[in-house]
């Protein structure tokens, strides 16, 4: 591996090296504080809307002691290249291909987000190439509301809704109950909606193949032995810290951790809580006992956490609608509600339509809905949030005191 000597922040806007594997290309740039650097490197692989460029500060604090390569695979951050056939351990073992191409000593890899289901299945897939690995916001796709909203996710892009759709995926990626402890700032959040409503047709493409490969995942068969850290948001609705837990309870060497005040973007919004425990991982320290902003999780505690994390309380008003786009309307009976979803008594139909639903109360804005699971006389389901008026009369309604986040 050649590394660059000279990083600049400008320099992750640049064209990067391309290196060609048959018929794929991957996108890399590399940089080290010294030529010939022989020590693992780092590798970065990022979310489903993050390039190069979001890494800017990572790359400057992580090359005072690591090499550092980022590496976007076919369909990945800024690479237009489209690969519908590749599943996500194809892309894991493209990893592995690009580390024998350039002799690369076995990578440290940190994975974020939709990066980290690749992290994962590169090191369980190819331990030798892989020394240590850093997982934040894993993405194993198993919990049901999650991949029906993913779903309701292409459903609306297919029909052009992208304001819908961006206002869903905004509200899954940053916990709305809880922005006065992860401190998202209003300008923050309004800079990723507008990301989000602006994607090329390119850009929605890429979407849509990266989810579809999480959808069609069938679960890990092996999970990492290298030395694992698996850092948890403790607001993350998205990922939840649950998931997180029992990812590193199948792993052959794993520490658990919760970020205080942090979501899905905990390596974001809790910097330097993050990096009190990554930075001693990477060198190969023991993690220290205690560490400000976050909390070790014990490794025989890690099957235990709570998989409810939004209590569903009583409803203000139980009486209500269920109502349906194609013209029917149901009375319904509320005894469980929360920000992401809740639970309705009702005589409903036996075959309910996926999609087309809303909830109809006296007190709150149509609120859409996705059905989960039929009940004992009644109906499980959340809630897709998109749009902004409803959720925020939501938010408005539910708090004082602020639930956390839930289990769907």
């Amino acid at each position: 591996m050649r590394y660059r000597t000279d990083f600049s922040a400008g320099q992750l806007g640049a064209a990067p090296d391309v290196l060609e594997l048959g018929p794929w290309r991957l996108h890399y740039q590399a940089f080290a504080a010294r030529a010939g650097d022989d020590r693992a490197p780092v590798l970065l692989l990022g979310g489903a809307f993050q390039s190069f460029r979001s890494f800017t500060g990572e790359v400057a604090e992580l090359l005072a002691e690591h090499p550092v390569i980022l590496l976007d695979l076919p369909s990945q951050g800024g690479n237009p290249q489209l690969a519908p056939e590749l599943t996500l351990a194809d892309l894991a073992d493209l990893i592995a291909a690009f580390a024998e191409a350039l002799h690369i000593p076995p990578l440290m890899p940190i994975g974020l987000s939709y990066g980290s289901a690749i992290a994962a299945l590169f090191a369980a897939r190819h331990p030798r190439h892989c020394a240590r690995l850093l997982l934040a916001g894993i993405t194993a796709f198993g919990r049901p509301g999650a991949r029906l909203l993913l779903e309701e996710s292409l459903a609306l892009l297919a029909e052009g809704r992208h304001a819908a759709f961006a206002q869903g995926a905004l509200n899954g990626l940053i916990n709305p109950l809880r922005v006065q402890e992860t401190e998202v700032s209003p300008t923050f959040r309004k800079a990723l909606l507008r990301q989000l409503q602006r994607l090329t047709p390119e850009e929605v493409e890429r979407y849509r193949q990266n989810s579809r490969r999480l959808l069609a995942f069938p679960g890990f068969d092996r999970h990492p032995q290298c030395p694992t850290l698996v850092l948890a948001g403790e607001h993350d609705h998205f990922t939840q810290p649950w998931e997180h837990a029992l990812f590193a309870a199948a792993c052959t060497n794993a520490d658990c951790a919760l970020i205080h005040g942090a979501d899905h973007l905990a390596q974001f919004e809790r910097r330097e809580a993050c990096a009190g425990l990554y930075d001693p991982f990477l060198r190969g320290e023991a993690l220290p006992l205690a560490s400000p902003g976050s909390t070790r999780l014990a490794r025989d505690g890690l099957q235990l956490l709570d998989r409810r994390h939004e209590p569903r309380l009583p409803p203000r008003q139980r009486k209500a609608l269920l109502h349906h786009d194609q013209g029917g309307d149901w009375p319904v009976e509320l005894n469980e509600l929360g920000f992401f979803g809740g639970h309705l008594l009702a005589d409903l139909p036996d075959e309910l339509p996926w999609r087309g639903w809303q909830l109809l109360t006296a007190d709150l804005p149509a609120l859409d809905l996705l059905p989960l699971r039929r009940t004992a006389g009644g109906l499980a389901f959340i809630f897709s949030h998109i749009e902004p008026q409803a959720s925020a009369a939501l938010t408005a309604h539910i708090a004082p005191p602020a639930p956390r986040a839930a289990c769907a």
